[in-house]
């Protein structure tokens, strides 16, 4: 075994104090031991389902791919070898050691990647399903044989958007060599503090060049550095580490973590985890400043509201008499879904609904964001615009109002408590 002086004051302890017991402190100590020494070789045990996503200059998401990984990750002087991964399916596959690896690929790990990546989700699941795997691998003193970690069946976190600052810029086109930039990320919602209070929920946020190779990296946990967890707001990128005239990809991970536990000392757990990739470019060695990103807000879905004196009959009407889904019914509006993005709105003629009934109509095109205050702050300043209502809350969604120049209203809103 490698030598430790935790281990050797333990020893000396032994050896020079009279138990009346020895046996069983010689028992204790051989755990001790051993239990650390597998800590010195290996600093953390993960099995995960992940989701890879890529977000396009105006801030939307496209899934790319879904992937199976499992990593054992080495000490900077650890050793680890026979690892093998039996799956539900009874399937037993060996580990790769990325110490033997090339370019960006090469890390201090034993890797299993999955292989193909499917497009879906539930591709996925059908490839590796939710239930129990078992793992065992050697260290130089000491192994674990048969360890046990499960999946419930829950989906994965929701991708993170990512934003990156420079000079106060919300989000840079170029960004300037030798300035330090700063990565945000929408809030891990779904992220918490671990009940077994081994680790939290993770994020972790990766710089690469064009050619694969980390440029910088927020840490990861047990290394005696820093890390990110899901209460974590940004990370700062060192300027000095950006060079002229690159472009770069930018990702950042949203990691839930499951089943937390321990073998030995080794902590161990199962991840749902996302990732967003941004690919970013620099600018000339001359360039001081970021150049900002000019985007148009995106759009998620779209409303079309229908006033009534009488909401029965236009509820009997698309719900029963052309079988749409209800997805909202309060008292003065009811949601009929008519299509994957877009819903028609009856709403009752009172103080809740924007519109009196006309003789012949009244016609709300509302328009549905996730980024209502970035569409306010694009259009409050247009001089050819009229605001019928500022940008303000009210029940359950956010919004402001514009005039059409044929006299229809349309409204920007963001929803604070969705409908399910």
């Amino acid at each position: 075994m490698r030598h430790n002086p935790v281990f050797a004051f333990f020893l000396s302890v032994l050896l020079n104090v009279r138990f009346k017991n020895s046996l069983v402190l010689l028992t204790l100590f051989l755990f001790f031991n051993q239990a650390n020494a597998q800590q010195s070789d290996v600093t953390f045990f993960v099995i995960g389902k992940h989701g890879n996503y890529v977000q396009n200059p105006s801030g939307q998401h496209e899934a790319e791919d879904f992937s199976f990984f499992s990593e054992i990750f080495l000490t900077s002087n650890g050793d680890a070898s026979d690892a093998t991964l039996r799956f539900p399916t009874s399937e037993n596959v060996n580990y790769r050691d990325m110490r033997e690896a090339t370019g960006g690929d090469r890390d201090n790990i034993l890797l299993i990647s999955g292989g193909v990546r499917p497009k879906t989700y539930a591709d996925l699941l059908d490839r590796y399903p939710d239930g129990n795997y078992r793992f065992s691998f050697s260290t130089p003193s000491g192994s674990v044989n048969n360890g046990l970690l499960s999946f419930e069946n829950r989906p994965l976190p929701k991708a993170p958007k990512i934003s990156v600052q420079q000079g106060g810029e919300k989000q840079c086109a170029v960004m300037a060599p030798g300035s330090n930039a700063v990565v945000r990320w929408s809030a891990f919602a779904e992220g918490r503090a671990d009940p077994n209070a081994i680790l939290d929920d993770l994020i972790f946020v990766i710089l690469t060049d064009a050619d694969g190779n980390r440029v910088a990296h927020s840490g990861r946990p047990f290394e005696n550095r820093p890390y990110l967890t899901y209460a974590s707001k940004n990370f700062v990128i060192d300027g000095d580490l950006l060079r002229p005239d690159q472009t770069y990809t930018l990702s950042v991970e949203h990691a839930l973590l499951d089943d937390t536990t321990r073998f030995d000392s080794v902590p161990a757990f199962t991840t749902r985890a996302v990732t967003t990739k941004l690919v970013l470019r620099t600018g000339p060695a001359d360039l001081e400043m970021c150049i900002p990103m000019t985007t148009i807000p995106s759009l998620s879905s779209q409303v079309t509201m229908f006033y009534y004196k009488d909401l029965e009959p236009a509820a009997y009407f698309y719900g029963d008499l052309l079988g749409l889904e209800k997805t909202l019914d309060l008292t003065w509006v009811k949601f009929y879904k008519t299509g994957p993005a877009s819903t028609v709105g009856l709403v009752m003629e009172g103080d809740g609904g924007w519109h009196k009934v006309q003789a012949e109509n009244s016609v709300m095109l509302s328009l549905v964001t996730e980024e209502v205050d970035a569409w306010y702050e694009r259009l409050k300043d247009k001089q050819d615009l009229t605001f019928l209502k500022e940008i303000s809350d009210g029940g359950p969604i956010r919004s402001f109002l514009l005039a059409d120049p044929g006299g229809y209203t349309v409204e920007f809103f963001e929803w604070l408590e969705a409908p399910e």
